[in-house]
C-alpha cells in the first residue's frame, strides 16, 4: 500500500451534526440516476469505492441498488462511519473503513470504480488524493471526482461583511472554492484520461432561500462559528458575519449560485 508523506488534516465542519446536514442534502435516488448509472449496470459485480463517504448516505443507496456489487466506504471520522455503519446493518454487501484519501485502505489496482464528493475542496494537496486514487483502481476502471465551482463567490449585492476575509482564512485550510475549474488537470496531472465532463448549476438562490436550504445553510453557518471566530479574532465578528450571510440568503432581492464540475477519469 502507498504511503505518501501527506496527511489529511481534520475537516473544520467537524460537528456530531455535520453527519445528519450532509444526509439532508443529498438526494441519494437522483445523484445514483444522474451520476452512476450512466457507467454501471445495476447487475454489476464491481468494486466500489466511495472516498470521504462520511455517514454513508450515497454509499448504503448504491450498495441497494447494485446489489451483486461490493461497496467500500472510507472516512477519516469514526463517528461517521459508526452511522454508516448503522445504515447499513442489515445490507450484505457494504462495509466501512476509516483512512485517509492519502492514504487509502485499499489494494492497488483493487477497485473499479472510486468516487468522491465535496472532499478534494477541503485538501491541500488534492493532486496527491487524486494520485491515490490512481493507485487502487483498476486497469481501465473509472474515477468520479465531483466537487463545486464558485462556492461562495458568485453572488449580488455584495453584502456579506468580512467574506473575502473568512474565504482567505479558509484558504490556509486549503479550502478552495474553486476547485471544480481544475478537476480535470489535477485528473491528468495524477495519470488518468478524460472520460466525460458534466457542469451543471447546484447553489442557484434566487430571491429568498426555501425553509428546508434556511435550516441547512443556518446549521452549516452554525458549525462552522469556531473557525469563524478563529478567523476574524471574536465571537461577535463570528456571529455577525453568520448573521449577515442569513441575511442576505433572506433577502428577496439576492441572487447567488455555484457550479456542480463532474469529471470521470479513466485509468
Amino acid at each position: 500500500m502507498n504511503t505518501p508523506n501527506v496527511k489529511q488534516v481534520k475537516y473544520f465542519m467537524d460537528d456530531p451534526r455535520e453527519a445528519g446536514r450532509l444526509d439532508a442534502k443529498v438526494n441519494t435516488d437522483e445523484f445514483i440516476e444522474d451520476f452512476i448509472l450512466p457507467y454501471l449496470k445495476t447487475d454489476t459485480k464491481a468494486r466500489i469505492a466511495d472516498i470521504g463517504c462520511g455517514a454513508g448516505a450515497i454509499a448504503s443507496s448504491i450498495a441497494k441498488k447494485f446489489k451483486n456489487a461490493s461497496v467500500k466506504g472510507i472516512d477519516l471520522s469514526e463517528e461517521r462511519l459508526a452511522n454508516a455503519r448503522k445504515k447499513c446493518e442489515h445490507i450484505h454487501n457494504a462495509d466501512f473503513s476509516m483512512g485517509s484519501i492519502y492514504e487509502l485502505p485499499l489494494q492497488d489496482n483493487s477497485t473499479d470504480f472510486l468516487y468522491t464528493r465535496f472532499l478534494l475542496e477541503y485538501l491541500k494537496e488534492p493532486v496527491e488524493g487524486i494520485k491515490e486514487m490512481y493507485r487502487a483502481c483498476k486497469k481501465n476502471g473509472l474515477v468520479m471526482l465531483q466537487d463545486l465551482d464558485g462556492q461562495l463567490l458568485f453572488h449580488y449585492p455584495e453584502t456579506i461583511e468580512n467574506l473575502d476575509k473568512v474565504l482567505d482564512g479558509l484558504s490556509k485550510t486549503g479550502f478552495d472554492p474553486m476547485i471544480g475549474r481544475k478537476l480535470l488537470h489535477y485528473g491528468l496531472l495524477a495519470g488518468f484520461e478524460l472520460e466525460h465532463i458534466d457542469i451543471r448549476p447546484y447553489h442557484f438562490i434566487v430571491g429568498k432561500i426555501d425553509e428546508k436550504n434556511d435550516y441547512l445553510w443556518d446549521l452549516k453557518m452554525e458549525i462552522a462559528l469556531p473557525k469563524f471566530e478563529e478567523i476574524l479574532g471574536s465571537k461577535q465578528l463570528a456571529q455577525k458575519f453568520k448573521d449577515d450571510f442569513m441575511q442576505f440568503l433572506r433577502d428577496p432581492q439576492t441572487m447567488m449560485y455555484s457550479n456542480l464540475c463532474t469529471i470521470y477519469l479513466r485509468k
